[in-house]
Formats: C-alpha cells, structure tokens, sequence
C-alpha cells in the first residue's frame, strides 16, 4: 500500500455530555419504587419500563415456551405455565393464557397443592430465591422462606403440609453453602434438614457433594432426589438417592444414570395398585451435541421433539406433562408418539422507554479534562500522588495543580500502577514495553529505572522492607519474589473469575492481604469477594467477610476496592456497597471489630498515607482526601486535560468499495476524508485535484466500513496495549465494552481520542452491577439502595456509553439501572436476561445463551434450541440481540494457516497465541457444526423477522480480533450473504447503540471508520480476515506496523523479560476458568 504523508486538519466539535444531578436521580428512584409496588397486584401483568415516558407496543403473542415448566391441577381442569418468566393460566383443553405474577417476581418452577388450593414456587424477588405461595388466581402472594440463602425446586408433600425443597442453608459465607434438603412446615413455618446431617451416611461423602430437585414419594415417607458428587472443578450429578422424610436413616442410592450424563429433576408417579411408583427423570449430555431426554422405569422414552430441562410432573401413573419443542405436552410413556399438546395463546403487555440517545462526542475537538485519572497512590508523607492517565505515569501535589509525567508508554504499549517505596524516594509500576509486562521501579531523584520482575506481572506492591515484591502473574496468581536472589514463590490457588486484587503487606512484612473471591457451591459460580490472607513464612491462607457481623458481605471489586494495609497495621480500607470503609484488624489481618463507613459518596481506589492517618481515593472522577476520623474530604486538583488527535486530509483510491447500506459493490472509486469524517465518495480521479495530506492506494483491494466488535471487555491489566492493537489489526475499529473497570475503560477511551493509544474508538461500560454475589472481578457487588446509587454517580461522572447488569442482580437493580441508563446518560442498558430484561426496560440481551440465575433461563434449551416466544420479543419489540457464537470457534480448524498469521504469532499474547495453535489442529466434529447452524438458525430467524443483531465475541474470552472473523464465517456459512454478514458488524450494530448518525457505512457527512481489506469478500468471504490497513476517524493503522511494533516470540526481548519456561497453553485455560458462555467449556 503506498502511502504519502502531507499535513494535518482539526476534527469537528460535539458537546460534552450533560452533568449529573443527585436531584434528579433520587427522583427516579421514587419513581421506581411506585411503579414496583404497582407492578405487585394480583392478577395484573403490569408493565414496569420506566411508565412515565415508555411507548405502548401492541402486546407480544406468546405462542410457545422456551424452557418454561408447568403443572396441571388436580382437578384436570387448567395448567398453569412458566412463560418469559411470568405465570400464566390455561385452560387444558388449551387456548388464552391469563397472567397470574408480575415480571419482577421471577417465579419458576410452580407446582399445585395436592387439594389445588395452591401454587408454590421459587422467587428470585428481591434478590434471592426463596419459596412462595399464590392461590391459582395469582391472589394471595405470600413469601415462605427468606435469608441470605438460596432455596430452590419445592416440592409439595402428598398431605399437603409440607414443602421439600433444596437450599444453602446452614451454609457459611466463607466456607460455602453446598446445597442440601429441606422440608419446610407450611402450617408452622418449622424449616427440617434431612440431609447432610451428622452423622449421616450415604453415597459420594468421602468429598463434597450437591443434593438437589426433591419429589416426594408417594406415601409421603421418603424423599427423592439427584446427588451430584463434585468432581475436580464439575459436578457429576448421576445419582438418583432417596432419604427418609424426616431425616434419620441413611441416604441411598435409588438409580444410577449412565456414565457421561447428569440426571436432573426426578418425579415419581403415583403409585399403581399393588405397584411401586415409577420413577421419571430428565437425562443430559453437555456439548457438542447437547442432549435432554426422558427416562422412565430406567429406560430412554424415543419423544418427537426437543425435550426441554423443565421438571416432568405426573398426572396419572400412566402419563407425564413435559415441555416438548416449546409446547406443554402430555405423554404417555407406553406410547410416546400418541402425545397430545396443550395450545396457548399468552398476550404480554410491553411498555419500551423513549428517551434520547446521547452524542457520544466522537472525534470531539478542544481541550477536555481528564476523566481517566487510574490507580492513584498517596505517597507515604502525604505530599503526593501518582496515577497513570493517558498512556502515562505521572505525580501531582497533594495540593493540587498540574501533574510532572514520570513515564510515558508507546503507543501500543500500556503503563499500570503505580505504588511506592516505603521510603516515599521510588516508584514501582509494570508496563509491556518488552512485549509482556515487567515490574519497574523508577527513582524519583535520578528517573533511573530497574526492572524488579518480568515475564508477566502487573499491580506490583513492595514489602515494608523494600527486599521482596508480591505481584500478580498472567495465571491470575499472587507471586512474591526476594528481590535478592530473584526466587519466586507462588500462593495458593486463587478462587477463578478473573483476576484478584492488588496486594497490600503487613506492617512486618510476614503477611499479604488481597481481595479473593469464594465460590459458595458447585451447583452455581457466584460467591462474595473476601478478604485473603496470606503468611508469606507458612504458606497458610485464610479468608475472612469483610464484616464479622456479616452485614457487609462483599468487598465491591477484585480489582482495587482493598483491603489495604495501613502502614501501622491497625485498619484495613477497603471499598464495600462503593464506600470506603476502615475495617480494625488484628496484626495478623483477622477482622478485630465492625467496619466503619467514611463516605457517603461513591469510592474507588484507596490508599493510606504513611502515619495511618489520611486515606485518598477517587470519587466520581475526583481525586479526595480524607481523615481516618471520616471528616470532610477534600479534593486534590488535577490540571490535566487532552484533545483528540487531529486526522490527516486523505483519498482512499480503493478497488473495490461497499458503503453497508445494501448489496451493491462498486468499483474503483475514491473516498475522500477531510477532518476524519467522509465529504465525498466518487468515481476515482475526480478527487485527482484535490488537496490531501495522504493518498492511499488500495486499488487491488476491497474498503468496507469499519467493525464493531458488539460484546468486549477491556482487559489491559494482562493484555496491555496488545489487546487495542489486535483489535485494529483485524479491522475493528469500535469496540463496544460489556464490562471492565470504570476508571480503566474511562482512561482507555480517552487515550484512543486522544492518540497516545492505538486502539478502536471505545464505548465505554463500568463494571457489571451485580446483586450481593458475584463471579467476575469486574462485578461490582450491591445488597443496598445506596450502593447502587453511589455506582451509578460514577457512571455519570465517567460518562459510561452502557450500562449493564449481571447475573444476580434482582429486578430492582435492573430497573433503576436501565432508567439512569436513559434518563441521565441517554445510553443502552442490557444484560443476560431475556426475561425479566425485555419488562424492566432494558434495551439487549448480550449472547444469546450465557450464565444465568436459573438452572435455565428462558433463551435456548439445554439443545441450543429458542422458540417462538424468543423470535417473538426479538423481533416485536425494540429489544435487540448481541450475538456471541462461541460454537463459531471451531471454524479456526478448517482454516489452520490462521495460526500462522503474524497477528496470531506476533501480536497476540503467548497464552492466546497456544490456545488458537492448538484449536487449528482440530478439525471440528459433525457434532460442533450441527451446534453453530442451530445457532446461527436462531440469529437468522431474528434478522427474518426484522430485529436486529449484532455481532460480538466476548474478547478477550475469545481470540482478540480473529473470533470476529470466525463468527462471520460462521454467518455467511450458514445463509448470510456476504454483506448480510458483514452488516452484523457495522451497520446494524451502529443502529443498536444509536451510533448510526456517525458510524456504520461508508456515506458523506459519516467518520471515516473504514477497512482495507487484501481480497475481496464478495467473491471469496475467507479473504475478509486480510486486513492490510484500517482508518479510523481519518487516522491510518498499517497491520504490518502494529505486528511490527511487538517483538517475534523468539526473540531476544521476549526471552528476556521471562517468557521462556511457562506453559502458556495452560495459561490460557486458566483465564477461561469458570467463563460465562461456553468458551472455555
């Protein structure tokens, strides 16, 4: 490509975003609470979507049921169905549904009373699950169990008088909460263990084991249930065990299923004269080639359909009602292709906010103050700061004013920490600048640099004595290093979900202190973020709640929320509910009392000075000082500010050219960019005269406009600036973030506009706003109102482009979440849940199946199969699809060459560079095809009937950059067209964000976000991953000069920094331990 540099122009101007009002918010949470409480009346489904400003749609027709249970009552009469979440009644003879609960109740799993007076369920309201009751015309709510515990699957007792259940109960927040059998009292309440117990024997207790989906037998003297025994990191759950009702006697094994499989939600039948009950369970197998099937007497029952993982219920000893192929079916085992199916018609209500979408001010001009200010650290006499902003380290007076940079990093390279020498005279921070990351300490007096650790390791923290460093390695794990002699001594296993937090040391140097997290059970991965100790003499951890009353269950973050020593041992600071809390504690780190809240406002990042007695912490992008006593907090000015970089005036000569609005591909023409937006697109030669700083000849290649990548997390606290350079390396030139650190993504956005990074333009997210237990180090935990809004203060201060809720996060959080998401910022929010998404207001669904807090959510079945209420909120609504084909990843084996592409051996990080060596030498399975086209099936149907999806890849779970192209193979694959396809990735996304006014396609007046591609995908859609340069904004990225920029991996500097003897390959998996979706499964 031949390339001439000339001048420079300025980029146009947008308006800052609006600024945030407390009034304002609090309002809406009133708000909120109103529409709630409304929401809760009996028999009504109201629609909960920010009332005041939502459109009223037409109602969604719900013709079928992806993973909904039902139970039919013992008159015969009428089910009632679990649908998108909702319950609903149907006559049995089929037809209209009524609606029994509203959205935020969350109800699964329902079950009559053996008299038919009543429903129990699971509830997740309010954040928890636990068992409820309703009369069968959704009147009479009443919540049963409650606690900090989950209880799931009731099971009602043949008399009525009893519920069995399973739960956590008893469980520890440290140790964990495996779960066990219940039996609840209706009549007194009185909550009855029966297994577990002291004493107790029976099959897989030589380890840790999960009991589960109770059923009753049918004289009430025993329950039924699945033991699962954990092995290793899984859960083999084969066993089908029973116990005595009230708990004595042993528990033992009633039936085994076969090897490789799980058995689930058993049910006994009614018992035949003379006859023993039948037993009937669900059997699965895991991808590829998921399968759920039916079992009955021990033997496979041959259904026509997709059996979904919803409980069986017996309604004679002849027949069972399942949910086949998203029907409610009867099915007489005897006769499997005689089933009779129960029609229903389920009208939901929808109400779908309006509000306006932000300018999200791409390629602002003028001078903007810093937002991005990371990882600051007090130094030990309280006189100074030092943090890292724009791609530099730099150190400002406690005072206040403008900062001295220390460091500046290369524009593919990236700078973390800093912390300081006890003595105050040095710094130390990691930075990639030799291709993996390195621990530097930097004399302050002489700017000399020593590097401390290489081979991978970032949030580095000196001993009070300066001779041995604790650090995190590229595995996640806490290493301490003698600084003498250069031996390294790596701790325990850490508890997976990403990285743990910073370390902090004891005053005397024999402990370290980090946030760590449990995991509370094998049934389910979330747990709470503790407290980790670890003696560095014994090798001995322990963990510890931040709060020994358990009132603070969780710290907010693993990344830099605490707990962080104070220089005199007594406190530990941390950031819990984002406040900042001092926590007393023994010299040995145990808790030693109750913590204390010092803040009111939101808090992130402290550190003490070195007389114990001021802590700094950053508030709402604001530097604060404050008193160990929590008195008024003063802010440390920073003079820091940035402006975009400015775009050269460029002509793009390009082959040929599709603009993303339709099919046509033109030939030979110019693209004309002046100040990074395009003025013209015309025939080549016409643009001959004009003045241009650079023209580009890309006449035997193809421009397209720029990717997006849908679904990213920015992760450069091991990618570094790999991860950003990779993204544009394989023609991404926005990438929208789905959850990250929100200092960290603001300073990541800003360096990108402002040049000092090479990256793609960056919507930016803050972390996943979860409930009180979380998986990823990014969720951010929240039990309370006020935490929540503290969250969401950051989120306008640091001006989030999405807001996204996780896992566990109950319907309130949800809600108020998507409304700020709206109403202050003007931006998407979304999640993993279809339902209740889609009804508290949210805008997407990223992935089509993920994690979520039921068994199954209400997406595909345990096949990878959705259904028509699915298709039906996806495309009659404005809710929209983030797509993440994991299943995609298996098209790297029919192309191998691509692990010997420069980007793969160069440019990514050794241990993603492994994993793609090793996955293109597996040619995929009929199996892992047959799973990606039922996959992208669902995509096409969803683009059939007008919604919209966009493409995503979850990186870095996924190859940085090449899973893009893997996905839209799999798309043109399997139906697309090519530029059907590619509008997955740039128009259609472009619309989902309400970014299509800028970005998208290739039209005057748009930013010149293009790709130049060696081939043309048209013809040969394989050529599209040869991306030989990109523009974003005006601005051109060569991919030799970005693979150049990092050395080979056999090269002296890499060899150097320590890349040599680690197992990468194993590396890799354990960053994609205990991963969401799939992709490390």
């Amino acid at each position: 490509m031949d390339t001439t540099d000339r001048s420079e122009d300025a980029s146009r101007a947008a308006r800052l975003p609006r600024p945030f009002s407390r009034r304002t918010f609090l309002q809406g949470t009133a708000s909120a609470a109103a529409v709630t409480g409304l929401a809760g009346l009996p028999g009504q489904l109201a629609p909960t979507a920010h009332a005041a400003e939502a459109a009223r749609l037409p109602p969604l027709s719900f013709t079928a049921a992806t993973n909904g249970a039902a139970t039919l009552s013992p008159a015969g009469d009428r089910l009632v169905a679990e649908v998108q979440n909702v319950l609903w009644s149907v006559p049995r003879e089929g037809g209209e549904a009524r609606a029994l609960t509203p959205p935020d109740l969350e109800p699964t799993r329902p079950v009559f009373s053996p008299d038919g007076s009543r429903l129990a369920v699971c509830a997740y309201r309010g954040g928890g699950f636990h068992l409820w009751t309703l009369r069968p015309d959704g009147s009479d709510l009443r919540q049963l169990t409650d606690g900090p515990w989950d209880d799931r699957g009731p099971a009602w007792s043949p008399d009525g008088t009893r519920i069995a259940f399973a739960s956590e109960r008893d469980g520890d927040p440290v140790a964990g909460s495996p779960y066990r059998i219940w039996v609840l009292d209706v009549r007194t309440r009185k909550l009855t263990r029966v297994t577990g117990l002291t004493g107790q024997q029976g099959p897989h207790q030589g380890g840790a084991w999960e009991d589960f989906d109770p059923t009753w037998s049918p004289d009430g003297e025993r329950l039924w249930f699945v033991r699962g025994a954990v092995s290793g990191t899984a859960l083999d759950s084969r066993t089908v065990a029973s116990v005595r009702a009230d708990g004595s006697g042993p528990v033992v094994t009633e039936h085994t299923a076969a090897a490789g499989t799980q058995a689930m939600v058993p049910a006994l039948s009614p018992a035949a004269k003379g006859g023993a009950p039948r037993l009937a369970y669900l059997r699965t197998t895991e991808r590829p080639g998921a399968t759920c099937l039916l079992v009955v007497d021990g033997a496979e029952v041959p259904v026509d359909g997709d059996v979904e993982p919803v409980p069986p219920r017996w309604i004679s000893c002849e027949e069972l009602l399942l949910t086949v192929g998203g029907q409610f079916t009867v099915l007489r085992p005897a006769a499997p292709d005689d089933a009779d199916t129960i029609p229903f018609t389920a009208g939901m209500p929808v109400r779908r906010p309006r509000y306006e979408v932000k300018d999200y001010g791409f390629e602002r001009t003028g001078v903007r103050p810093v937002r991005g200010v990371h990882l600051p650290a007090l130094s030990p006499d309280g006189r100074q700061v030092a943090f890292a902003a724009l791609d530099s380290l730099w150190l400002v007076s406690a005072s206040g004013g403008r900062p001295r940079r220390l460091v500046r990093a290369g524009a593919t390279r990236y700078v973390l920490g800093p912390s300081w020498a006890r003595d105050g005279r040095s710094l130390v921070y990691a930075d990639d600048r030799d291709g993996l990351f390195a621990v530097r300490r930097h004399d302050l007096a002489t700017g000399e640099e020593t590097v401390l650790a290489g081979g991978g390791r970032v949030q580095p923290a000196l001993s009070p004595d300066g001779g041995r460093l604790a650090a995190i390695d590229m595995s996640g794990n806490i290493v301490v290093r003698n600084l003498a002699d250069g031996k390294e001594t790596p701790t325990a296993p850490l508890g997976g979900g990403g990285v743990p937090g910073r370390p902090s040391w004891s005053p005397d140097g024999r402990y370290v202190a980090f946030c760590d997290r449990n995991r509370l059970n094998r049934r389910f991965r979330e747990g709470y973020n503790l407290i980790r100790i670890i003696d560095t003499r014994t090798g001995e951890v322990r963990l510890h709640v931040p709060d020994p009353g358990h009132t603070v269950r969780s710290i907010a973050d693993r990344y830099d929320s605490g707990p962080v020593w104070s220089p005199d041992g007594r406190w530990m600071a941390l950031i819990a509910e984002s406040a900042l809390w001092v926590l007393p504690v023994r010299p040995d780190g145990t808790p030693d009392g109750a913590p204390r809240r010092l803040t009111d406002e939101s808090a992130d990042h402290p550190s003490w000075s070195g007389d114990s007695r001021t802590l700094l912490y950053l508030s709402a992008g604001r530097l604060r000082l404050t008193g160990l006593d929590g008195g008024p907090a003063r802010t440390v000015r920073v003079d820091l500010d940035h402006r975009g970089s400015r775009a050269r005036d460029t002509v793009v000569h390009a082959g040929r050219f599709w603009d993303g609005t339709g099919e046509e591909v033109r030939e030979d023409v110019d693209v004309v960019v002046r100040d990074g937006r395009i003025t013209g697109v015309e025939p080549h030669g016409r643009a001959a005269g004009r003045r241009a700083a650079r023209r580009v000849d890309a006449s035997a290649r193809t421009v397209i406009p720029g990717l997006w990548d849908s679904h990213t997390h920015p992760w450069q606290t091991t990618y570094g600036g790999r991860q950003t350079a990779l993204q544009l390396a394989y023609g991404i030139t926005t990438a929208v973030s789905f959850g990250g650190f929100s200092y960290e993504q603001a300073r990541v956005r800003e360096s990108a506009a402002a040049g000092t990074l090479a990256g793609p333009r960056l919507l930016a997210c803050g972390e996943l706003l979860d409930g009180s237990r979380v998986a990823y180090s990014m969720g951010r935990a929240h039990a309370t109102r006020e935490g929540l809004r503290r969250s969401l203060e950051r989120g306008a201060a640091l001006d989030w482009d999405f807001v996204k809720t996780y896992v566990r996060a109950p319907g309130w959080i949800m809600e108020e979440a998507a409304r700020f998401a709206h109403q202050r910022l003007g931006v998407r929010s979304g999640s993993h849940l279809l339902s209740p998404g889609v009804q508290l207001g949210q805008d997407l669904t990223t992935h089509l199946q993920a994690t979520q807090r039921l068994e199954f959510g209400h997406a595909v079945t345990a096949t990878g199969h959705a259904y028509q209420d699915v298709e039906e909120i996806y495309t009659g609504t404005d809710f929209h699809l983030i797509a993440t084909p994991f299943t995609a990843s298996v098209l790297l084996g029919e192309d191998p060459g691509l692990a010997d592409d420069a980007r793969v051996t160069t440019l990514m990080p050794p241990w993603d560079a492994a994993l793609v060596r090793e996955n293109a030498g597996q040619r995929p399975t009929p199996k892992q095809l047959g799973d990606l086209r039922t996959e992208i099936g669902v995509y096409r149907r969803v683009l059939r009937g007008g919604g919209l999806v966009a493409l995503g890849t979850d990186q870095p779970l996924t190859p940085v950059g090449l899973h893009l192209h893997l996905a839209l193979r799999a798309l043109h694959r399997y139906g697309l067209t090519p530029a059907q396809a590619l509008r997955t990735a740039t128009a259609l996304p472009a619309r989902v964000f309400g970014a299509d006014r800028d970005l998208g396609t290739l039209e005057e007046g748009k930013l010149a976000d293009l790709v130049i591609v060696d081939g043309d995908p048209f013809t040969d859609f394989g050529t599209l991953v040869r991306t030989a340069a990109v523009l974003r904004g005006g601005r051109l990225y060569e991919q030799e000069d970005l693979v150049a920029s990092f050395p080979a991996p056999d090269s002296r500097a890499l060899r150097a920094a320590g890349a040599g003897a680690v197992d990468w390959l194993e590396v890799g998996r354990q960053h994609r331990r205990d991963s969401c979706c799939g992709a490390a499964d």
